[in-house]
């Protein structure tokens, strides 16, 4: 085998240059000119040409040619081929390297999308917990108003009770002013009648004074009705305050979520421009398997092969964008609920206060 460097073009241009100088071309001589070589390797060499120098003089003794013209003729057509031999397997070193890097890249992407994949279920769960925290917010707040409006019933009775209360104990105070009244014009008019009318004034007066002692104990007991009204509007006040701290924690969960939302978004569009570029290149490397010679099919087999991957790469690509809009809106969606339970409570708060 020969070594580095040296060739049959090599070999052959030193025996031309030899023969055109009239000195016979020698392992000796070929190796002086080239300055390197083996004896093996040069003797293969030299036997090769001679064979085709053989082959040359036939050619030329046949055709009425002169040989030098027909040996030219062949040392040009053997450079044109061993050039495009060169060219042939460096296109095919080429393409290769660029499908290496193509396969590379596709894995890469393929890796990418199965990160965004986790990162999407990521986000459906994390929706899932706001969801369900909003229904648990909700259902708090519909027994926080069901409680509320139960304690405003009974305020509305006890103040009712009270103005009733108070009705009847103007108008006993009323009459008893009326009695003193009569009293004493009875006293003017007619002392006969003073002890009677004192006697029965005496008996209405106990009569009074047991009735405001009734009243007293039952405004006794209302009042007590009233501070224990107020002890509970007391403890839905705390409650209200603690669903409000809640809510507080909620809003910065959501601000949270909402900007990891945000940054996915902004990288899954850089991966599909990313995506969109080396599908660019792709049909550049396409066109270029088109114009190389039938001994690539294989290749452009496997390229289309790859292609038809890219392709899913990228509807599931394009998938997974429609996702995140989806998810985009159903925080949008739950962005406006909470600005009505936010609204709702303080609602509620001006009610309660």
């Amino acid at each position: 085998m020969a070594r580095l460097g040296v060739t049959y073009h090599q070999v052959a241009t030193a025996a031309h240059e030899l023969l055109e100088a009239g000195r016979q071309p020698t392992l000796e001589a070929i190796r002086h000119i080239l300055g390197t070589g083996s004896n093996s390797t040069l003797a293969q060499h030299l036997r090769t040409w001679k064979a085709k120098q053989e082959s040359t003089q036939k050619i030329a003794t046949k055709e009425h040619i002169p040989e030098h013209l027909v040996a030219a003729l062949k040392h040009v057509w053997e450079q044109v081929v061993e050039q495009s031999d060169a060219r042939a397997q460096a296109m095919q070193e080429e393409t290769q390297q660029t499908l290496s890097v193509t396969q590379q890249e596709f894995q890469r992407l393929q890796q990418n999308h199965n990160l965004l994949q986790q990162q999407c279920q990521q986000i459906k769960q994390e929706r899932d917990s706001l969801t369900h925290e909003k229904s648990t917010i909700n259902h708090l707040l519909s027994d926080a108003k069901i409680e509320l409006a139960t304690l405003t019933e009974k305020l509305s009775g006890i103040d009712q009770q009270n103005k009733e209360k108070q009705a009847r104990i103007d108008e006993l105070n009323r009459q008893h002013q009326q009695m003193q009244a009569n009293l004493e014009h009875y006293r003017e008019a007619s002392l006969a009648q003073r002890l009677e009318d004192q006697q029965r004034y005496e008996q209405q007066q106990n009569q009074c004074e047991r009735t405001i002692q009734q009243l007293n104990s039952e405004l006794t007991e209302m009042k007590k009705n009233y501070s224990a009204s107020q002890q509970s509007h007391q403890q839905a006040l705390f409650e209200n305050n603690h669903l409000k701290a809640q809510l507080s924690t909620l809003e910065a969960q959501h601000q949270s979520q909402s900007q990891n939302l945000t940054d996915i978004t902004n990288q899954l569009t850089q991966k599909i421009q990313d995506a969109e570029h080396w599908q660019a290149q792709y049909q550049t490397l396409q066109t270029k398997y088109d114009e190389q010679n039938k001994t690539y099919i294989e290749v452009q087999t496997h390229n289309a092969t790859l292609s038809q991957q890219l392709n899913q790469l990228q509807t599931e690509l394009k998938e997974t964008r429609h996702q995140n809009q989806a998810l985009a809106h159903e925080k949008w969606v739950l962005g406006q609920e909470k600005s009505q339970l936010y609204g709702q409570l303080k609602q509620l708060s001006g009610a309660i206060l």
